[in-house]
Order: structure tokens, then sequence, then C-alpha cells
């Protein structure tokens, strides 16, 4: 999906949204939005108010976790997890299928294609239950910290 029809979409729901929950478009709203919709992979608050203001737009914390609040439940971002008490948060247009390799020294991740292990996961059923998605996290050591191909101890 390219970048305009991502904001189009994006935007497309957030006025959706505010129009039934009789809610205003304001000029902060709009410029987040735009802030989110340009991240790639997962992203913090933190990351938005940088953001922001590296393009000399300030706003509080707190205006920008109620926005990001208020795009999940419009269905714009996803909260991905928690980690180390941060919220991490990635826009919702992009795959709802996520395979994660986390290296547990130096906390480095990257993100993988694994056809045959999706398909599986996604063929995958449970009582009571009906999946949307998943993100799988697998953990180990990446090379850098193994050093060359031997795990240090």
């Amino acid at each position: 999906m390219n970048d305009e029809k991502r904001k189009s979409d994006a935007e497309g729901s957030l006025l959706h949204y505010l129009a039934q929950h009789q809610l205003r478009r304001t000029p902060e709203r709009m410029k987040i939005l735009d802030k989110v919709v340009e991240q790639r992979g997962s992203f913090t608050p933190a990351d938005i108010l940088q953001s922001l203001a590296d393009s000399g737009f300030r706003l509080s914390h707190g205006t920008i976790y109620n926005n990001l609040k208020l795009f999940e439940a419009a269905g714009i971002v996803r909260r991905r997890r928690v980690e180390e008490g941060a919220e991490t948060y990635e826009c919702s247009t992009r795959a709802d299928e996520h395979l994660t390799l986390v290296c547990s020294r130096c906390g480095r991740e990257r993100e993988i294609k694994d056809a045959e292990l999706t398909r599986l996961l996604k063929l995958r059923r449970y009582p009571s239950f009906a999946m949307s998605g998943f993100d799988l996290y697998i953990h180990g050591l990446c090379s850098r910290c193994r050093g060359g191909g031997r795990v240090r101890k």
C-alpha cells in the first residue's frame, strides 16, 4: 500500500470515528495522524512527540497518549506490546501477522517472513476465539552478540 493510500484510509477511518462519537476534527489530531502514518514499523508515543517537535509542532505527552488511544479505538493503530513500561504501537493498515527475531542481549529486533510458519499459524483454530492476527517473538542471540557464530557465556 502506498503512502498516500495509507494516509487517505487512516484519515477516512478517523473522520468516520469522530463523526460517530461526536468528536471534533482538530489540527492537533490531524498532525498526530500524519506523523503516525509516516512511521515505519513499531513506534512509541515518544517517537511521535519527537517527530512533531522536529517539525516545529509542540504538543504535550498527554495529547499524544490520548490521541493514540483514540486512534486505537478507531482501528488506525494497534498497541503491539508493552516493553519496559513503554507502549509500542503500529499502524493497523500494515499486515496483521508479525514474526520478529529479538536478541536477548542487545535488544535488536528484526521482522522476518516465513511463509510456512505463517500458514501454519493461520490454520490454527481455538475454541471460543476468533483470531484476527498474531505477533510471534523469537528470542535468541543475533550474529553480533554471538561473536562470529559462537555463543558467549
